[in-house]
């Protein structure tokens, strides 16, 4: 039986034309497509006997449409360009950016591109980077009134840590942002450590990972505690290492906002315990941890189709006290709550009983 191999790059039936209209039309088709249906995610894929473009839009894949086969090498050559990527390289990924606009007068979205070769030719996906300033206030990103109080608390003070949680896709990049640009100040020194670099910051110091450069995480905030920073934030707590910068930096007087991959906020702390942070740190470095889901709207709201669901556990000296003495979770979880912690679960059904989500929205996201 023969082995299943990938095959060598095929050549254009057409050589790319920087004026080659149908391609040029094609991806101003695209675009407009994409930003009327606010989608996310462009999919550009090679089939066997056909190309489709599929767009993510509140969280799902939808089919576009189909185009000819002949005519995709040309339309990815031309986003290569505007990536300012090789076009010539087939065989291996590339990551670059690019912008896009309805028309001259429209405001330009900041685009991620990512290249891979697949079976049929090359696959790219174009992640839409929303900078606008409604989309990275922290008043609009769906904290109820204690939350954000909490939260305007927390990003008021000098030195702390603060964390957001949730799966991918959950939208803990765009909080962290939202947090940034409420802080973003000229009269302070920031920096993000980003893996990769998703929305350009005016007045902030962005540095990528690049391990293969010697980039990595720790050395990028060895080197940044170094640059007198005032506010810092770290893409991810991924590691040991990275947990125990992250509680140092907080400690010697920098605010620090990361994010963290667990389940919910309670779980946050024996996450960090297992990554060899003490709980007397913790409880002494912490201002709050928010966890959060996207969940699809039913009202017909024009700021999109999906709301960010909070649950915000603030680090009070009584939610400390219980920390520092080992209490299982769920003792933690009854002294949050008589702080005045609520679930993601309640906050989700409060909005259920407002008409903005629905019941099986909140199983689908929450629960799922």
């Amino acid at each position: 039986m023969d082995r299943l191999s990938y095959p060598s790059a095929p050549k254009s039936p057409k050589p790319y034309e920087e004026n080659d209209q149908r391609i040029i039309y094609l991806w101003q088709e695209i675009c407009s497509a994409a930003l009327n249906t606010r989608a996310s995610d462009i999919h550009i894929e090679a089939l066997k006997e056909s190309c489709c473009i599929r767009l993510r839009v509140d969280g799902d894949l939808i089919r576009y449409q189909n185009y000819q086969k002949d005519e995709h090498i040309r339309l990815i050559a031309r986003i290569k360009i505007l990536a300012k990527l090789d076009i010539a390289e087939q065989r291996v990924p590339q990551d670059g950016r690019l912008q896009i606009s309805l028309n001259p007068s429209s405001p330009i979205i900041d685009c991620r591109v990512s290249t891979i070769p697949t079976l049929f030719g090359e696959k790219v996906v174009i992640r839409l980077l929303n900078t606008s300033a409604h989309e990275l206030n922290i008043d609009h990103i769906g904290f109820n009134d204690l939350q954000g109080h909490i939260v305007h608390r927390a990003l008021n003070q000098n030195h702390g840590l603060i964390l957001v949680c949730g799966p991918t896709g959950s939208g803990k990049t765009r909080t962290l942002y939202s947090f940034l640009n409420h802080l973003n100040q000229e009269g302070r020194n920031f920096y993000t450590v980003e893996d990769p670099i998703e929305i350009c910051l005016k007045g902030v110091n962005q540095v990528a990972y690049h391990p293969k450069a010697g980039l990595d995480f720790g050395v990028i905030i060895r080197a940044l505690l170094r640059q007198d920073p005032d506010v810092m934030m770290i893409g991810e707590i991924r590691d040991r290492e990275t947990a125990a910068l992250a509680i140092t930096a907080a400690q010697t007087g920098h605010l620090v906002l990361s994010t963290i991959h667990t389940r919910n906020a309670l779980s946050c702390i024996d996450r960090l315990a297992n990554l060899g942070v003490d709980r007397y740190a913790i409880t002494n470095t912490l201002l709050f941890i928010s966890s959060q889901r996207l969940v699809k709207r039913i009202d017909l709201n024009p700021i999109g189709g999906r709301i960010a669901v909070h649950e915000i556990l603030e680090f009070t000296n009584a939610l400390g006290a219980g920390i520092q003495h080992n209490l299982p979770l769920s003792e933690i979880k009854k002294i949050a709550r008589l702080e005045g912690f609520t679930s993601m679960y309640e906050n989700a059904k409060a909005l259920e009983q407002k008409g903005v989500i629905n019941d099986s929205s909140i199983i689908q996201e929450i629960f799922t």
